[in-house]
């Protein structure tokens, strides 16, 4: 998937009417992300995604050690960087978690998932994992 077609697709599942509105929210979502993930595993999964996209998980993940945040604490920090309330943040964060989960590939989905406590699935559009 492209740049273009990933944003597209966030815009889409969002329901966004602005470009930079969906650009600003992807952005948070993933470098929350990447903030949470370990640099190994944020490596990883930016191997799978456009490269303007996989510069803002790897950025955020090679800030610090992974983080231990539950799904509480990530809508939490996507809302203070959007400036949005938790439940818009909730929606930013399940938009484009579950196309990102589209993106990429099943054993890399699986390896997120994996590393990530079970209530991350909804996000990813898997609630059925959770």
């Amino acid at each position: 998937m492209t740049y273009r077609e990933f944003l597209a697709a966030v815009r889409e599942r969002g329901e966004y009417g602005d470009t930079s509105e969906v650009l600003g929210v992807t952005e948070a979502v993933l470098s929350t992300l990447g903030e949470r993930l370990q640099p190994v595993a944020a490596n990883h999964l930016a191997d799978q995604l456009p490269i303007e996209l996989a510069e803002v998980l790897v950025d955020a993940a090679d800030a610090g050690p992974g983080r231990s945040w539950g799904v509480q604490e990530f809508v939490r920090r996507v809302a203070e960087i959007t400036g949005d309330d938790e439940e818009a943040a909730h929606a930013h964060a399940a938009a484009v978690l579950t196309v990102l989960a589209q993106t990429i590939s099943g054993g890399e989905l699986n390896r997120l998932i994996s590393q990530l406590p079970t209530a991350y699935a909804e996000l990813l559009g898997h609630a059925e994992l959770a």
